[in-house]
């Protein structure tokens, strides 16, 4: 546990000393501002709701989200093969998982910092009225849920390529595809789809989220997903192996 906690200090202090970890914070602060505020359209934003809610802000984050996050796991491994620094870092006394759980507890780290950047709005909103902190509460669960599953899937692309552009790419492709994708792919299916199908949905996942209901199931999903994706990296380090 101690090697990866030290991975992770690494792998967080090394986002920070890149340019890319600030421009993400600062896009996603300035898009999810904006949205909240405003909507997309006008129909679903904070001076729509009439409201002292952070719902418009748990509707619009997912998005931000799935496409900043690649932007921040696509260096994780794909910077370390093409620099050489792979060779070097699997000679540790660490294995192939510890080194994947490292990086990605150093990922969330950054997650972390984001949403807490991101206070500024309940507290706006604090003003304004007397909002349900259960509800808030339970809504930045769920974008840290979330936000780690994106990010381990974000980890998986970058063990594939040694191009950071491309695996930020399938990163990107990979997280929009769970976040939208599956949903309309299952209602165009299924005039009425089976409840097993819908659970399949990150949308249809982190909704109860969004209202500030914690269920354990939707917690247990997010990070099964989470886990499936620190597995499938691990195996995509070790075929190195098998070459």
């Amino acid at each position: 546990m101690n090697a990866v906690l030290t991975l992770a200090r690494r792998e967080l202090a090394a986002t920070f000393d890149s340019p890319i970890a600030y421009i993400a914070a600062t896009v996603f602060l300035v898009v999810t501002g904006l949205l909240f505020f405003f909507g997309h359209d006008g129909s679903a934003d904070f001076f729509g709701a009439r409201e002292a809610t952070l719902r418009p802000l748990f509707e619009y984050a997912p998005w931000a989200l799935a496409v900043i996050l690649p932007a921040v796991t696509m260096r994780l491994f794909a910077e370390e093969k093409k620099s050489g620094t792979l060779e070097l870092l699997v000679t540790l006394p660490v294995s192939d998982v510890q080194l994947v759980l490292g990086k990605l507890l150093g990922a969330v780290g950054f997650l972390v910092v984001a949403l807490l950047v991101t206070l500024v709005f309940p507290i706006a909103v604090a003003m304004a009225g007397n909002p349900d902190l259960g509800a808030v509460a339970g809504g930045y669960l769920g974008l840290l849920l979330i936000g780690t599953a994106f990010l381990a899937l974000g980890l998986l692309t970058s063990t594939w390529t040694h191009n950071q552009i491309v695996a930020f790419i399938l990163g990107l492709l990979l997280c929009v595809f769970f976040w939208t994708a599956t949903d309309a792919l299952i209602k165009v299916a299924f005039d009425k789809p089976p409840l097993t199908l819908q659970l399949l949905s990150f949308r249809t996942q982190f909704d109860d989220f969004a209202k500030g209901v914690v269920d354990m199931r939707n917690v247990l999903y997010f990070l099964s997903v989470s886990a499936v994706a620190v597995v499938g990296s691990t195996y995509s380090l070790q075929s190195r192996h098998w070459k």
